[in-house]
C-alpha cells in the first residue's frame, strides 16, 4: 500500500486515493479500513510532542487544540482501531505538503498528560502508545524472518552481531498481549543499539575517526537515527548510524545539519550493505 521511507504528496497521493480529512494529524477515511496519522515538529508549539521513547514505543498526541481532549472522532478511532479492524499508517512531514511513510502501527494503550492548548491554557491531552512496524524496508537487503524471542535484555550482550541484527528485526505475534508487545518493542530497540555499535567496529560512521574513548563496555559511540521522527526515527539497521559525540551534535545542531543528515542517510544504507555482505552473512 505504501513504501516505508518513500515520500508522498499528502493531498494527491494519500487523500486523492483514499479520502479522509486533508488537514490535521488524524485522518479517518469513510470508505477504507485505514487511519492515517501525521506527525510534525511544528506541533510542539501547540503541545503536540510526539516522540519515540527508550522502550521503542512511539508516543503520539491525540487531536483537539483547545480545552481538554475528548475520546471521540480521531482519538476514539485510534484507541478502537483493532476492534474495528482498521489499520493505522504513520507519516512524518518532511516539508510543506509532503510526508514520508514511517510504517504501520498498533495502539497498545494511552495515558493522559497536562499540556498547554493553542491559547496557552493547561488542559488534559491523550498520548497514545504506538508500536510502529518499520521493518518492511526493502532496498536489496535480505531480511531475516521476523521471530519472537524471549525478551531477555541482559542476554543481548552475549549475542553475536548476526544474532543482534536478527533480534533488532523481531516482532511479536498478533495474538500477543499489549504487555508482550511492549516488551518486544523494548527488546528490538535495545538490540538495534547494540547491533549498530558492534557494526561500527569502534569507528564513527560519520567522520571515520576512532571512538573518542573506551568504556568498560567498549568504544564509546552514540546511535543516531537518520530520519527525524522526533529524534527517534524508525528502528531499523538501515536507518541508524553510530557517531562520535561531535558528529552526533553536528547532526542535530550545526548550520549544515540538513546536509550532514542527508549524507548520513547514504552512509547508513552503505554500511549496512557492507556489514551484511562481509561480516554477518545473513541468508
Amino acid at each position: 500500500m505504501f513504501q516505508i521511507g518513500k515520500e508522498y504528496k499528502r493531498k494527491k497521493d494519500i487523500h486523492g486515493q483514499y479520502g479522509g480529512q486533508e488537514q490535521g494529524g488524524i485522518s479517518t477515511p469513510k470508505n477504507h479500513a485505514v487511519i492515517f496519522l501525521f506527525t510534525s515538529d511544528t506541533g510542539e508549539q501547540l503541545g503536540y510532542n510526539d516522540e519515540y521513547r527508550d522502550d521503542g514505543i512511539f508516543w503520539y498526541t491525540g487531536e483537539g487544540q483547545i480545552g481538554n481532549m475528548n475520546m471521540a472522532s480521531g482519538n476514539k478511532a485510534i484507541l478502537e482501531h483493532a476492534q474495528n479492524r482498521k489499520r493505522i499508517y504513520v507519516f512524518e512531514y518532511i516539508r510543506t505538503a509532503f510526508v514520508r511513510y514511517i510504517g504501520s502501527a498498533e495502539c497498545l494503550g494511552y495515558h493522559e498528560e497536562t499540556r498547554p492548548d493553542r491559547e496557552g491554557n493547561d488542559r488534559t491531552v491523550f498520548v497514545f502508545h504506538l508500536d510502529i512496524d518499520s521493518i518492511e524496508i526493502k532496498d536489496h537487503i535480505s531480511e531475516p524472518k521476523p521471530i519472537y524471542n524471549s525478551n531477555d535484555l541482559k542476554g543481548l550482550k552475549k549475542k553475536s552481531i548476526k544474532e543482534l541484527r536478527e533480534a533488532a528485526l523481531t516482532s511479536s505475534p498478533k495474538s500477543s498481549s499489549p504487555k508482550e508487545k511492549r516488551e518486544s518493542a523494548c527488546y528490538r530497540s535495545q538490540a538495534l543499539k547494540l547491533y549498530v555499535i558492534c557494526r561500527s567496529n569502534g569507528i564513527c560512521e560519520g567522520c571515520g575517526s576512532n571512538a573518542p574513548f573506551k568504556t568498560n563496555k567498549g568504544p564509546y559511540l552514540e546511535c543516531h537515527h537518520v530520519h527525524r521522527l522526533a529524534d527517534g526515527g524508525p528502528d531499523h539497521p538501515q536507518n541508524v548510524v553510530a557517531l562520535c559525540p561531535n558528529c552526533h551534535r553536528r547532526a542535530h545542531f550545526s548550520q549544515d545539519s540538513e546536509t550532514f543528515n542527508n549524507h548520513l542517510k547514504d552512509v547508513a544504507i552503505k554500511v549496512e550493505k557492507v556489514a551484511i555482505q562481509q561480516n554477518i552473512q545473513i541468508t
